[in-house]
């Protein structure tokens, strides 16, 4: 009886004290409103950092945070999760700018560039944080979002930010069509110098090499980039360390790979945590 009440009290405690997933909607801008999912620690403080947690094809933005929860523990970090639903941003992926066909979209008010900029802004004054960047996640369909994002949005905020298991890149190339190059995407010298001189990280697991994986984008041009997600990564960041060689511009991108690992979310959150924790 005794053990059963010691038990008791401990999971009463960690349940207590275990960090809790928030909900709300979004609809402080002239896109669709969007299910927004965060957690936050004890207290907030002016050291609070804040990571974004970007969701795949699933758009089960609430699990994925979920699986951030005991990597953050006793870390003072918001973590917020945006989700995309399919109805609303069919190709989120792409920042709403296109479609895997390649096909530009003209609805400039559906552009997700300016997405997190404004999000970072709302909770900033929600919890009244004074940090002035912020660090970002994506995982599959995710890590897509990611470093789109840092090629075609004009936020200059993020701090850090971890790419994980892509199944196919847009390569820094002018000669290439939108979403597999930049040709026609208006990209800058100076928004390549600053995406080469941030903190970056490219995650591949090396299990995550099967050609003929159910979800892996299959599309002739996704192809050229390698056979499946673990070389397509391989390839995109030696491209980007080509370019930096090309421009003669200092490379502070991180590439990692994780043993044993396949198209996993969790596992690959384990290993991207560490970059983006590391010095929190």
């Amino acid at each position: 009886m005794k053990q059963f009440i010691l038990f008791f009290i401990i999971f009463s405690s960690i349940e207590l004290f275990a960090r809790q997933i928030e909900e709300t909607t979004f609809s402080y801008w002239k896109k669709p409103d969007s299910k927004i999912y965060y957690s936050t620690p004890d207290s907030i403080n002016t050291n609070t950092k804040i990571i974004f947690i970007m969701h795949g094809a699933s758009r089960t933005a609430k699990k994925y945070l979920n699986d951030w929860l005991p990597l953050v523990k006793n870390r003072n970090v918001v973590l917020i999760a945006p989700e995309f639903s399919k109805e609303s941003y069919p190709e989120y992926v792409y920042l709403m700018m296109g479609t895997e066909k390649g096909k530009l979209l003209k609805d400039q008010s559906l552009f997700l560039t300016d997405s997190l900029g404004l999000l970072f802004d709302y909770f900033k004054a929600k919890f009244k944080i004074s940090t002035t960047t912020f660090r970002l996640y994506g995982h599959s369909g995710g890590s897509q979002f990611v470093h789109r994002y840092l090629l075609l949005s004009n936020e200059t905020r993020i701090e850090k930010a971890a790419m994980a298991n892509a199944g196919f890149y847009t390569f820094a190339d002018d000669g290439i069509s939108y979403p597999f190059g930049i040709k026609n995407m208006n990209v800058s010298d100076e928004r390549l110098e600053w995406l080469l001189r941030m903190k970056g990280g490219v995650f591949l697991g090396d299990a995550d090499n099967d050609p003929k994986h159910h979800s892996l984008p299959a599309m002739r041009k996704a192809k050229k980039q390698g056979r499946h997600r673990f070389e397509r990564g391989t390839n995109f960041f030696n491209d980007l360390i080509k370019l930096g060689v090309e421009k003669n511009l200092p490379f502070r991108w991180r590439y990692q790979t994780v043993p044993g690992i396949a198209h996993d979310n969790a596992g690959m959150s384990l290993a991207a945590s560490e970059f983006l924790l590391e010095d929190l």
